[in-house]
């Protein structure tokens, strides 16, 4: 389902229906899409209906919000990956020899080269799949780093692929981090993992946390502010459609 402008532009249109909604809600999705949430009975009619009423607000905000990018493309304008606290320029490659994607280091160890099979039918899904496995790689190694050095405990790791938040930890200690952190600059990416594992220690943000967060990271205001003004565009980096 699609919504069409009038100079025939058309952006898909997603409808969420919710038992206990009672109100009709419009929201712009992680994938550039317009996002309805409405009552469970809601109609499709009614509900576009609704949405048409809200072209001017549905414009604007389409104007400001940074476009869905393809990894693939994001990469070729920012050949750079962190792990391990450093950043590595990278490239991607389209292999003959070898069945199953893979990375390897070159250069000294500064370069990060994506090795894809030749054979791949679609390259951004076999980059972004690649991407991922090297993100939980890195991170797991990073959080086992940073956890050791603060005399900290965590229950496990997961590395997903969240709409909108960075990261997460869990009353049971189990920490949940977004991919797209290996996009981030080092400092970036090693403040939400602080920030994750503070939590261990506070499951809040209390100013108690904040004051935590502080002795972790003395550059912590400006790292959130950083972070905040990043958010929107990096979420929708591997969402192109």
């Amino acid at each position: 389902m699609h919504f069409t402008f009038s100079d025939d532009q058309q952006v898909p249109i997603e409808i969420r229906r919710r038992k206990g909604t009672r109100h009709l809600k419009l929201s712009i999705g992680h994938r550039n899409q317009i996002v309805l949430s409405v009552p469970y009975h809601c109609s499709d009619k009614a509900a576009l209906e609704f949405a048409d009423k809200q072209r001017a607000w549905i414009v604007q905000q389409l104007q400001k919000t940074p476009q869905a990018r393809s990894l693939v493309d994001w990469l070729r304008e920012h050949p750079r990956i962190s792990a391990s606290g450093d950043l590595f320029h990278v490239s991607i490659q389209q292999v003959t020899d070898r069945k199953r994607a893979d990375y390897t280091f070159t250069a000294g160890g500064s370069e990060l080269v994506l090795r894809i099979p030749a054979s791949s039918e679609d390259c951004e899904l076999a980059v972004l799949q690649l991407v991922r496995r090297f993100a939980k790689d890195a991170l797991m190694c990073r959080v086992a780093y940073h956890a050791k050095r603060l005399g900290l405990e965590y229950t496990k790791l997961s590395v997903r692929d969240q709409s909108s938040r960075w990261g997460s930890c869990s009353s049971r200690r189990g920490i949940s981090l977004n991919w797209r952190l290996v996009l981030l600059d080092p400092k970036l990416q090693d403040y939400v993992i602080l920030h994750e594992l503070a939590h261990l220690t506070e499951m809040n943000h209390s100013s108690r946390f904040w004051k935590l967060l502080d002795t972790y990271d003395p550059e912590r205001v400006q790292n959130d502010r950083r972070i905040d003004s990043l958010t929107a565009e990096y979420m929708r980096v591997g969402r192109s459609m």
